[in-house]
C-alpha cells in the first residue's frame, strides 16, 4: 500500500473570513465528511482533513460550496507520519 493512500489527505482552502461559519455548517451537512481547523485566521484559509477514500466527495463539496461562497484551494496534499 502506497503512502499516499495510506494517510489522511489535507486541503488548504482560502475564502472570505465571514463565510467560514456558513462553510463549517456546510461542510458538517455532508455528513461530517471531513473535519475543518482555521489555519491562518488572518488570511482565512482553512484546513481540511479527510480520508483518502472520500475524494471524490470532497471534490463534490468543494464544488456546491463553491456555487454559494467565493473560495480556492491552496495546496493539496497528503500527511507523512515522521517516525
Amino acid at each position: 500500500m502506497s503512502t499516499e493512500h495510506r494517510f489522511s489527505r489535507r486541503i488548504y482552502v482560502q475564502l472570505k473570513r465571514q463565510d467560514i461559519a456558513l462553510f463549517k455548517f456546510l461542510l458538517e451537512a455532508w455528513d461530517n465528511l471531513a473535519y475543518m481547523t482555521v489555519v491562518d485566521k488572518y488570511r482565512s484559509v482553512v484546513q481540511l482533513v479527510h480520508a483518502p477514500d472520500s475524494e471524490p466527495e470532497i471534490n463534490a463539496f468543494l464544488t456546491a460550496a463553491g456555487r454559494e461562497m467565493d473560495l480556492h484551494v491552496v495546496y493539496e496534499g497528503f500527511h507523512i507520519e515522521l517516525q
